[in-house]
């Protein structure tokens, strides 16, 4: 399958490798098609890409890379939605957002973790509630020691 992105690339895309969102992302519900793309110059970004719609995608982190102590319990429901059957088949990722010019004010969501069962590639935006996180964590102050953090690989989620 052909997909063209947000930079007017277009990309041979296997269907095995596309992600299924069948709820879509909250404000963009109708879109349920996504790629995970790795960031060319940035190992630690990725980029979530509309399949269907090339104007829409999300640059995205692995929150553990700057977040190490980032934990969150996946409800019960999500577990079931998601058909996860071991913690081996999830992978995290949190939007980010860069506002025009000011890079060091980049912000991380982490009360909506993006919840992907790699086994069959299923996703969901879940929204995390009671939690002391927010939609504005400063990216780069989590980041005390990147080459740590990278090297202590994947923080916790449970199931």
């Amino acid at each position: 399958m052909q997909v063209k992105t947000t930079n007017s690339s277009n990309l041979i895309v296997e269907q095995e490798n596309i992600i299924a969102f069948p709820t879509g992302i909250p404000g963009f519900e109708e879109l349920k098609r996504f790629m995970l793309l790795p960031e060319e110059d940035m190992d630690a970004f990725y980029w979530l890409q509309s399949v269907d719609e090339p104007a829409v995608a999300f640059l995205a982190t692995n929150p553990f890379i700057f977040f190490p102590g980032y934990s969150f319990d996946l409800p019960d429901e999500e577990i079931k939605n998601l058909d996860i059957q071991n913690p081996e088949e999830i992978l995290v990722v949190n939007i980010i957002s860069i506002p025009r010019n000011r890079v060091t004010e980049t912000t991380a969501n982490l009360v909506g973790p993006i919840v992907i069962n790699t086994r069959l590639k299923q996703a969901k935006q879940v929204i995390l509630t009671g939690t002391s996180y927010s939609t504005k964590h400063l990216l780069f102050t989590g980041a005390a020691k990147k080459e740590t953090s990278v090297a202590q690989g994947k923080g916790e989620t449970k199931c």
